[in-house]
């Protein structure tokens, strides 16, 4: 055998030998896209922070699948004429995993980057108004509310503030009288800054329907489970508890 063979079997062998390792990563990438389908487009980590105390939720999967899919989004273009040279299954699988875990990330990331964190605490009502995140002033504290909205109820308009909370076992089950013990200076606040007043509807044949309740969602998520507690008070109901 000449030098010119052994050179072209020195590539041959080269090739079959890059050929078989993105036929391995295909299949690892079609894996850690069916491990995230457990958590798909969840948040991969959240951190909620308040008065109640803070806390870090690191979601593993999601990460895991995040990971897998900045990995896909340098592999596949820089590998795409060899992943079509594989046989037609770890083709169709190494690009369906690789597609699919570039979508969960696109999801897990830029949507609650750019929208923030979901409603808590609406009942399956849909939210109004929503603002971002704030941080209120109340007697010297620092209250970080993640976002407040209206809510329409049978009851009437609903000004809602979400509070992160950190709920304590050690203390019992949450009951009113405890949320509304955290919650009040919230509602207090609100009223009197006139903040609940930023949104109403004007409904033809009825007029302008403006907020008469206040409320607010203590709630603490863990990973992709939210745990929470809902309290409100009329218009009326705070002004006599603050004696007007």
């Amino acid at each position: 055998m000449d030098q010119s063979s052994n050179e072209v079997a020195v590539l041959n062998k080269k090739k079959a030998r890059f050929i078989k390792n993105a036929g391995q990563n295909c299949i690892v990438m079609f894996v850690l896209f069916v491990v995230s389908l457990l958590s798909f487009g969840r948040c991969p980590a959240i951190w909620t922070k308040g008065d109640g105390g803070s806390s870090f939720n690191l979601n593993i999967l999601s990460t895991i699948g995040v990971a897998g899919g900045l990995y896909a989004l340098i592999f596949i273009p820089l590998r795409l004429r060899t992943i079509l040279k594989l046989p037609t299954a770890k083709k169709v699988l190494g690009l369906t995993g690789g597609i699919g875990l570039i979508a969960h990330s696109v999801i897990a990331i830029l949507i609650p980057l750019s929208s923030g964190s979901g409603a808590v605490g609406t009942a399956g009502n849909v939210p109004l108004a929503r603002s971002g995140v704030e941080q209120w002033q109340i007697d010297g504290q620092v209250y970080n509310v993640e976002t407040t909205y209206y809510l329409r109820l049978p009851e009437g308009l609903q000004y809602t503030v979400q509070y992160p909370w950190r709920f304590q076992d050690s203390q019992g089950p949450m009951n009113d009288e405890r949320a509304l013990k955290v919650a009040f200076p919230l509602m207090k606040y609100a009223y009197e800054k006139g903040l609940y007043k930023r949104f109403k509807i004007t409904k033809v044949g009825q007029g302008t329907i403006t907020p008469s309740r206040i409320g607010v969602v203590l709630f603490e998520r863990k990973g992709s489970q939210t745990r929470g507690y809902r309290v409100a008070l009329s218009i009326s109901g705070i002004e006599k508890r603050i004696g007007k």
